[in-house]
């Protein structure tokens, strides 16, 4: 009846039938000691069979999303490209010129709409066949050439051999061969390269007319505030060109970059600086503006970076960093909802403004800074503007300013004229 450790046992058996019956749950006990070995039992069945994953499957209805890789607007292929600095061959611009828009878009119609689409729409889905055709039709005809390079140009894409030294800074610009001259466009473009050279830097440059099947119109780069649209087109696209860059700067054809010396990111981009440049607590629009930039704004999550003028937010020039809210606020901005608004008095201007107003995360990312830093105003002076306008948010261009921009000029006539009196002050090193 006791044990060796003297501890009270009952005893079972048929021999014992005198000793006390066994306890009711004492079978219970005894289960219970194996029931750790069940769970772990029933834990690896399921971690190696997972019976439920059959059922799951049964009734799955859809699976993970799969996205096709980004392509140029005009084309799903692309033309890789080993130099840093991507431009048109801008010799071509009487050629392109004597073509005119007609000529350097396909028109179609869609019911009673009249839509226009770019050239390469007629190109053979064979690369290999159409590139062959292409150079048969260039050795051929200079206007074929022009044709053929100039709806090409939305597929160059920068394919560098290692990223060691890949450029950080890009600068966007678009030119219009109709309101400049060869000479004038040369000048312009060489004005970004020079700079990108001396900061290593890259440049990304586009026709204005490549935007018309975006645009729609062949007459939206006649109007002044419906030609705005193309800045947000180009710098879409160089996004896709360059797409391991950090900033893009949109930097407008009526400009001239007046310091080659200084960086940018030093003089701007550095959180240090931005932080010590950033408007805080300013309207949007300017002076009677209800909703205005944050205090608390930190410049390390800028997204961002604009300017104003005494009236509103100007895109003449512009940054945005390259990231998830870059890209998607430039989407979103550059949509046909938008660009298709009629209530929109300066384009996307006020499409921007509107965005930073209604949407509290995009304004919560956005820096304004002031003019001079990357938009000082050099038509305003020669333009007998009076002091009170011209100070009004400080833009006036002054010796030692990163840029001069004279985006209302009058004419082309006028325009090029004040290129050439600010190219020949450019400071280089």
């Amino acid at each position: 009846m006791f044990g060796k450790s003297n501890a009270f046992k009952p005893r079972y058996g048929k021999s014992n039938q005198s000793y006390l019956p066994l306890p009711a749950t004492f079978n219970k006990l005894n289960q219970r000691r194996s029931l750790p070995l069940v769970i772990l039992g029933v834990l690896i069945t399921w971690y190696f069979l997972a019976p439920l994953s059959i059922i799951s499957t049964i009734f799955r209805t859809s699976s993970a999303p799969h996205y096709p890789p980004p392509h140029p607007y005009s084309s799903k292929h692309v033309i890789e490209h080993s130099s840093k600095y991507i431009y048109p061959p801008i010799e071509q611009a009487p050629l392109l010129k004597q073509l005119t828009g007609q000529k350097l878009v396909h028109t179609t119609k869609v019911g009673d709409k009249t839509v226009f689409q770019p050239l390469s729409v007629l190109d053979n889905p064979d690369p290999t066949v159409q590139q062959l055709k292409e150079k048969d039709e260039n050795e051929k005809d200079q206007f074929m050439k022009a044709k053929n390079f100039f709806k090409n140009q939305d597929r160059v894409v920068f394919k560098p051999k290692s990223l060691k030294n890949y450029p950080e800074v890009i600068i966007v610009t678009a030119v219009d061969f109709d309101k400049y001259s060869t000479e004038a466009l040369a000048k312009i473009v060489q004005n970004r390269v020079d700079y990108a050279h001396f900061q290593k830097y890259g440049v990304y440059v586009r026709w204005a007319q490549e935007f018309i099947p975006q645009l729609n119109s062949m007459v939206a780069l006649t109007d002044k505030e419906r030609a705005k649209w193309v800045r947000l087109f180009c710098t879409r696209a160089a996004m896709l060109a360059f797409p391991h860059a950090k900033w893009f700067w949109y930097f407008d054809q009526d400009g001239l970059v007046m310091d080659m010396t200084m960086n940018v990111q030093q003089t701007l981009l550095n959180s240090e600086v931005l932080n010590a440049q950033m408007l805080r607590d300013q309207p949007l629009i300017p002076k009677t503006g209800v909703i205005k930039t944050y205090k608390s704004i930190k410049a390390e999550n800028t997204q961002l970076i604009f300017t104003q003028s005494d009236k509103k937010i100007e895109t003449t020039s512009f940054v945005i960093r390259n990231g998830p809210v870059g890209r998607a606020v430039t989407e979103v901005w550059s949509n046909d909802l938008y660009l298709n608004y009629q209530s929109f008095p300066y384009g996307p201007d006020s499409a921007l403004t509107h965005l930073l107003q209604w949407h509290p995360f995009v304004l919560s990312k956005t820096a304004l800074v002031p003019a001079r830093t990357i938009c000082a105003n050099a038509a305003a002076a020669d333009a007998g503007a009076d002091s009170q306008d011209k100070d009004a948010i400080g833009a006036t261009y002054e010796e030692g300013d990163l840029v001069a921009q004279w985006n209302d000029c009058k004419s082309p006539a006028e325009c090029e004229e004040i290129l050439n009196s600010y190219q020949v002050k450019v400071k280089k090193p």
